[in-house]
Order: structure tokens, then C-alpha cells, then sequence
């Protein structure tokens, strides 16, 4: 295993436990500040034996202890997400108590600065898609790689699936209160102006992602091999890291606007 496995592997065992240390307890009864106390050591305890387990494979059995990453799904599903919602309510289900207002407005419409953002990524990819088809027509170089073409198509359908996914974040539960403070109403435009700012700039990178490499080879060979390693994997890397901090933010404001709803909702 190099380095990079290595930190990978113990960040993804780490992060459930970290990212609870930063969660404020908002408890509002002594049973809640047990269960979180409780959880709280199981976590910590689970995730110290996975350490340990992977320092131990990694010594006698890299190829299985590279799979410990996985660990990172029981101790967040299992152990720090009950945590959280013990921790903090906003965390946790939508409140009966907390309600939504009915709206005659279509929320899946996109803006109209981001639907000309959308055409212009769309129109990017299909202009990359045809260079890369006549560098295979023109057979600049030999031997012709026509299965190249599948990563420039994939950069389609993944523009399309994001683009959907996105549309269908807008449409999603979400809380809400029949009175909504000023801080409320702020707070919720400025999460959707993340969702929708955070999908677009995903969607554009891993277009890019799709499209580059296999252009580039199209075109130049093996001479291009360098930077179609960068971008591919590189770029690849980066994305990845960017989706997940993405979407834990996304998450953090919206167990906020959970709280807000919950507390708005107790003094109606």
C-alpha cells in the first residue's frame, strides 16, 4: 500500500468520529444527553479497533486492509448519525409539530443565469465530442481508438443525470414551518443557491473529466499519456473530494434549517 492509500483508509475511518466533535449539543433532555454520551464512546471505541485492524492488515495483508474504507459506512449509519440526532434535533426526522407550506410555484424551475450555464457546459461537451470524432475520422493517430468515443458520450449522459438529480434536490421534503422567521427565509435561499451553485460546478468539472482525456489521446497519442493521467486521475481525485464536501455542508445547512423550523414551530 503507497501513502495515499494509507491517509485515504484513515481519514474514511476518521471522519464519523471528527466531524461529531464539531457538532454543538443542542440535547433538550437528560435522556438524549446519555444516548449521545453513550453513542459517543461506542463510536470512538469502534473506531479505534478499526484503526487498529487496518495498521495490522496493512502489515500482513495490504490487498484486504485497502477494503477498510468501508468501515466508514457502519460507524457513520450506525453509530454517528443517532449520535448527531440525539446530539442535535435538527439532525434528526422533520417534527410532526413542524409543517409544510403549500406553494402554486413550480420549485424544480431553474434560474435563468444557471439554465444558460447548463446550455453552455451542454454546448462545451458537444463541441469536444466532435473535435474528439475528427481527430478519429482524420486518423491523426494510428491505430484508431473509436472506443475512446465512450468516455465523450458518458460525459453526456453524466451532464443529463446530474442535471436531473439537481432538479429533483429542489422538489425534495423539505422542513418547513407555518410561520417562517426572516432568518428562516434567508437561510433557506442561501442553501438553495448552494445546492443549485454546488450541482452545476460538478456536473462542469466531471464533464471535463470525461471528455479531456480521451480527446487528448484521440489526437496525440501516447504523448499525451502524461496529462491524460493528471486530469483523469487527478482531476478525478479532486472532484471526488469536492462531492463530499459538498455534500457534508449540504447536510450541515440543512440540519440548521431543521433546528430553525423545530424552534419556530414551539413558539407558534
Amino acid at each position: 500500500m503507497d501513502i495515499f492509500d494509507y491517509a485515504f483508509t484513515l481519514c474514511m475511518i476518521l471522519f464519523p468520529a471528527v466531524f461529531t466533535l464539531f457538532v454543538r449539543s443542542k440535547a433538550v433532555t437528560a435522556e438524549q444527553q446519555s444516548r449521545s454520551r453513550k453513542l459517543g464512546r461506542i463510536l470512538w471505541l469502534s473506531t479505534g479497533v478499526s484503526i487498529v485492524a487496518f495498521l495490522l492488515l496493512a502489515r500482513w495483508q495490504p490487498a484486504v486492509a485497502y477494503f477498510m474504507w468501508f468501515m466508514f459506512f457502519p460507524l457513520w449509519f450506525l453509530l454517528a448519525m443517532p449520535m448527531l440526532q440525539s446530539r442535535d434535533p435538527g439532525w434528526g426526522p422533520i417534527q410532526r409539530d413542524v409543517v409544510r407550506s403549500a406553494s402554486l410555484v413550480r420549485r424544480d424551475v431553474l434560474p435563468s443565469n444557471l439554465r444558460v450555464g447548463w446550455i453552455a457546459i451542454t454546448a462545451l461537451w458537444g463541441l469536444l465530442l466532435c473535435v474528439a470524432v475528427a481527430g478519429l475520422v482524420l486518423a491523426v493517430v494510428q491505430p484508431l481508438q473509436w472506443w475512446l468515443l465512450f468516455f465523450n458520450l458518458a460525459a453526456g449522459a453524466e451532464l443529463w443525470l446530474l442535471h436531473w438529480a439537481m432538479r429533483r434536490s429542489l422538489i425534495e421534503p423539505e422542513p418547513s414551518s407555518a410561520h417562517e422567521s426572516e432568518i428562516l427565509r434567508v437561510e433557506r435561499q442561501r442553501f438553495h443557491r448552494f445546492k443549485l451553485g454546488g450541482w452545476f460546478f460538478l456536473a462542469a468539472a466531471m464533464m471535463l473529466i470525461f471528455s479531456l482525456p480521451p480527446l487528448l489521446l484521440i489526437w496525440y497519442g501516447n504523448e499525451a499519456l502524461t496529462w491524460t493521467i493528471v486530469i483523469g486521475a487527478g482531476g478525478g481525485s479532486l472532484v471526488g473530494i469536492g462531492g463530499g464536501v459538498f455534500g457534508t455542508i449540504a447536510s450541515i445547512r440543512r440540519a440548521r434549517i431543521n433546528r430553525l423550523c423545530i424552534e419556530a414551530s414551539s413558539h407558534d
